[in-house]
């Protein structure tokens, strides 16, 4: 079950961008996706073709990604500011967009 708290610890544990590509093993987690998903995948992007051509989530860059976690029901595609979870059992999709934190008093006088 992914709860808040999981979740506010995946973007602790992978907050920064992955530093080879083998370690997202993408050839792994896109066909297991591929049954329930009109998922593609080329050198630089992944396109999920079940979305609308302007859903901003349709197309995402490979690079940007910071992991890739697989759950019970769900695999986690994890990004600095949003993590989206695409069902291994269903085409079910979810986007958690990571809440702004609050800056302390000295961050807002000073804009930082």
């Amino acid at each position: 079950m992914i709860t808040d708290s999981v979740i506010k610890e995946i973007y602790k544990k992978f907050g920064k961008p992955h530093k080879r590509r083998e370690d997202l093993r993408l050839d792994y987690f896109l066909p297991m996706l591929q049954a329930h998903h009109s998922i593609e995948s080329d050198d630089f992007e992944i396109i999920l073709n079940d979305l609308e051509e302007f859903n901003p989530f349709r197309r995402f860059l490979i690079r940007s990604m910071n992991a890739v976690l697989e759950f019970d029901k769900m695999v986690a595609f994890v990004f600095r500011d949003h993590i989206l979870f695409l069902g291994k059992e269903d085409g079910q999709m979810r986007v958690h967009m990571r809440p702004e934190e609050k800056k302390s008093l000295f961050g807002r006088l000073f804009g930082r």
